[in-house]
C-alpha cells in the first residue's frame, strides 16, 4: 500500500464526499486484499468474493477509521476478521489433518506422480505449479498461523503491525509467526527442488497430475503471468540458493504475487444506495481526524 499520510488524505477526501478520492482508495487496497483473501483461500471465485467483501466493508465504515494507527493495519484487520470466517476451502479440508507434510509426498512418490514430467512445458505452468504447491501447504497451518505467516513473509509487516492486525500482543504474533514459518520452511528445505539440487520434488514432475487433478487450470491461471520465459523459473531457483534461510522463504512466496481484479466497478453500485451511506457530508466545521 501507498504511504499512510497519502491513504490518510484519501480517506479524509472519500469520508467528506470525494467519489474520485474513494474510487482511488479502492484501487489502492485491492490488490493486497486480493493477494492476501486468495493466498489464505487458494480458490479463484472465493478469493474475489471475499475481497469484494472486505472492501466494501473498508468504504463503508471509513467513519470509523480514527487516524490512530496505519491505514494498512485498519484495512488488514477488516481483511482479517472476514477471512477467519469464511467456509473452509477445498486445500483447507485436504490439508487440516496432515500432521506431518513429508508423508503427502511419500502419497505423491507412491502413486508415481514425482515421476512423470512433461516435456518442455510452459515455463508459466511451472510457476502455476510452484504457486500452487507452495500455498497449498499453507493451509496445512490452522487459520490463525497461517494468517500471521502471510502478513510477516508475504506482505513484510513487522510485529508491531501484525500484533495490530491479528489483535495479539507483539510476542504473541511472532511466537505465531516463528512457528508457521520452521514448519514451511524445514518441509520445502528437505523436499523442495528450487532449494536444493538433491530434492525429490520438482515443478515439471509433479505438473502432470496437479493437471490431472484440475488443480491447475491452464487459461485461468490464479498466480502466474502467461509471459513467463523460460530462464524465469531458473533464475529464481538461483537466487534462491543464494541468500539465507529466512531470506529464501520470503523469496519464494514473494516470487508469485497475483494481479489483482478491478473492484471500482463492483463497488460503485453502492454509492447511492441509503443502506450504506458513505458519502455523506460532515457538519460544518467538524474534523474527520
Amino acid at each position: 500500500m501507498e504511504t499512510d499520510k497519502q491513504m490518510q488524505q484519501l480517506v479524509r477526501k472519500a469520508v467528506q464526499g470525494s467519489r474520485d478520492a474513494l474510487e482511488d482508495l479502492v484501487r489502492r487496497i485491492q490488490q493486497p486484499v486480493y493477494s492476501l483473501s486468495l493466498r489464505m483461500l487458494l480458490n479463484r471465485q472465493d478469493a474475489e468474493d471475499a475481497a469484494q467483501e472486505i472492501i466494501i466493508r473498508v468504504i463503508t465504515n471509513l467513519k470509523g477509521y480514527r487516524f490512530e494507527g496505519p491505514f494498512r493495519a485498519w484495512v488488514l484487520r477488516i481483511a482479517v476478521n472476514k477471512l477467519k470466517t469464511v467456509r473452509k476451502t477445498f486445500a483447507e479440508r485436504r490439508m487440516a489433518p496432515v500432521k506431518d507434510l513429508d508423508s503427502i509426498l511419500d502419497r505423491y512418490e507412491a502413486r508415481g506422480w514425482l515421476s512423470k514430467p512433461l516435456e518442455a512445458p510452459e515455463p508459466y505452468l511451472e510457476v502455476e505449479t510452484r504457486a500452487i504447491c507452495i500455498h497449498a501447504l499453507l493451509s496445512a497451518l490452522n487459520r490463525s498461523q497461517r494468517l500471521a505467516f502471510i502478513l510477516g513473509v508475504v506482505i513484510g509487516v513487522d510485529s508491531r503491525e501484525g500484533a495490530q492486525v491479528l489483535e495479539i500482543s507483539p510476542a504473541a504474533y511472532r511466537q505465531r509467526l516463528s512457528r508457521a514459518r520452521t514448519r514451511i520452511k524445514d518441509f520445502l528445505a528437505g523436499n523442495c527442488g528450487i532449494l536444493g539440487d538433491t530434492n525429490r520434488c520438482r515443478c515439471g514432475c509433479i505438473l502432470p497430475s496437479y493437471l490431472e487433478n484440475g488443480w491447475i487450470h491452464p487459461d485461468k491461471p490464479m498466480f502466474a503471468d502467461r509471459h513467463t520465459t523460460e530462464e524465469e523459473p531458473a533464475r529464481l531457483g538461483k537466487y534462491l540458493r543464494e541468500i539465507d534461510e529466512l531470506g529464501q522463504l520470503s523469496a519464494l512466496y514473494r516470487s508469485v504475487s497475483p494481479s489483482s481484479p478491478d473492484f471500482v466497478a463492483r463497488v460503485k453500485r453502492i454509492y447511492d444506495d441509503p443502506h450504506y451511506r458513505i458519502l455523506a457530508d460532515f457538519q460544518a466545521g467538524s474534523n474527520p481526524s
